[in-house]
């Protein structure tokens, strides 16, 4: 069944139907206020018997919409516990992106066991959401295995390149409980997004893939990392429509992180002026029921809204088992290759004591860069805390502030 596209009333008709579900009465009213008021900025779609509004949030009408509510009512008592853990399954990828987040060790990839054993853990702490990353997470052969074993406790959530998703691969992965595939598309047009990747069929791949995906059911989603040029030039709308035109669900809009390959600064450092346009396109497509959702990052990232989650909401486990605030955070807090998911976590929440706004990556990469001797993630504590105090104080985001920090 193709998916449906909700705007306007009955975009609010559709989410308040779905939302009526066992949780909410355990949260403060000034905070349902305003999540009712940030879907102003959203749009709902219709797929497989769940409502999406993007991929930051859970689905509707489903178990992990539940373990969502107990991430907020946690945080609403003061309970540190995790909404996402994005775990990167393999450093191995064919591809060199200029941005990439992970710059591999070429070490083997973990064990199977030792990487389900934890995001069973994560589940346990409460994720509503396991991210299945790389490197290139469909080289390896039992990703099904690893999706499976996750249950519908969190919904799942594929990044890719597109290689290797055809018709089969994308049907197997939905078997195996596969929620949504986030493809990584920079542009429509085939040669900027070959010369981004240093590759010549790495456009054909992540259109065949989406393609793929959607014929699959699943909810299919692209990636792109925006420059200023695409923004203000209007390109973007191009970018929209191709998108669109393919059947893609939603476009997730990312900026440049000083992180992996570009950690010694080469990248485009957007400012506030650019994020206050990411909003305004935002809430522009997505009063548009004929085009893709808009899911912008910068915006999510606002002191208006969630602001950072890295180390507290979000947790980013490395293909060599490094538990990191943020895949974009190369700072190693400990390893599930030697110790438990939680007790990893435990302390590194100790790190981040309270929501805040201000992005970790961007405010911290020179120090890490120069502390690690290239040497990444960086795993020594004091050299650790050393970076995060030279942050300095960072303000509780709106979002958080409607639970009840300070």
């Amino acid at each position: 069944m193709p998916a449906k596209r909700h705007t306007g009333l009955m975009k609010y008709l559709k989410l308040g139907a779905a939302a009526l579900d066992g949780g909410l009465a355990a949260l403060p009213p000034g905070f349902l206020w305003f999540m009712a008021r940030q879907m102003r900025f959203e749009k709902a779609t219709e797929l497989d018997g769940k409502l999406f509004i993007n991929t930051t949030y859970t689905p509707l009408r489903t178990r992990a919409f539940r373990s969502a509510l107990g991430y907020f009512s946690n945080s609403a008592r003061k309970k540190t516990s995790p909404f996402s853990v994005y775990f990167s399954v393999t450093n191995r990828c064919h591809l060199k992106c200029w941005y990439c987040s992970n710059p591999g060790s070429g070490r083997d990839d973990l064990p199977f066991d030792t990487l389900a054993r934890a995001i069973g853990q994560a589940q346990d702490l409460g994720a509503a959401c396991i991210g299945f990353t790389g490197g290139e997470p469909l080289l390896r052969g039992d990703l099904e295995r690893l999706v499976s074993g996750a249950d519908d406790r969190s919904y799942k959530l594929l990044f890719t390149s597109g290689r290797g998703l055809d018709a089969a691969r994308a049907a197997s992965l939905k078997k195996a409980g596969l929620t949504a595939v986030v493809v990584s598309l920079d542009s429509h047009v085939p040669a900027e997004h070959n010369a981004n990747r240093n590759s010549a069929s790495a456009h054909a791949e992540a259109v065949s893939a989406l393609k793929n995906s959607i014929g699959a059911g699943l909810y299919s989603a692209v990636s792109m990392v925006i420059t200023k040029d695409i923004l203000y030039s209007g390109r973007i709308y191009d970018f929209i429509k191709f998108a669109g035109s393919l059947g893609v669900h939603e476009i997730r809009i990312l900026r440049p992180k000083p992180c992996g390959r570009v950690i010694k600064g080469n990248f485009e450092l957007l400012e506030e002026k650019d994020v206050a346009k990411f909003v305004e396109l935002q809430y522009e497509i997505n009063r548009d029921a004929s085009l893709p959702v808009i899911m912008s990052l910068p915006h999510i990232g606002t002191i208006n809204n969630f602001g950072c989650s890295a180390g507290r909401t979000h947790v980013y486990v490395s293909a060599d088992g490094d538990v990191c605030p943020c895949d974009f955070v190369p700072m190693g807090f400990g390893s599930i290759a030697s110790e438990s998911f939680g007790d990893v976590y435990a302390r590194m929440t100790k790190s981040f004591p309270s929501p805040s706004h201000g992005c970790v990556s961007q405010l911290v990469y020179r120090e890490i860069d120069a502390l690690s001797g290239g040497r990444l993630p960086l795993k020594d504590p004091a050299a650790i805390e050393k970076v995060l105090s030279s942050m300095g104080p960072r303000p509780v985001p709106k979002l958080y502030r409607k639970l009840g920090w300070d």
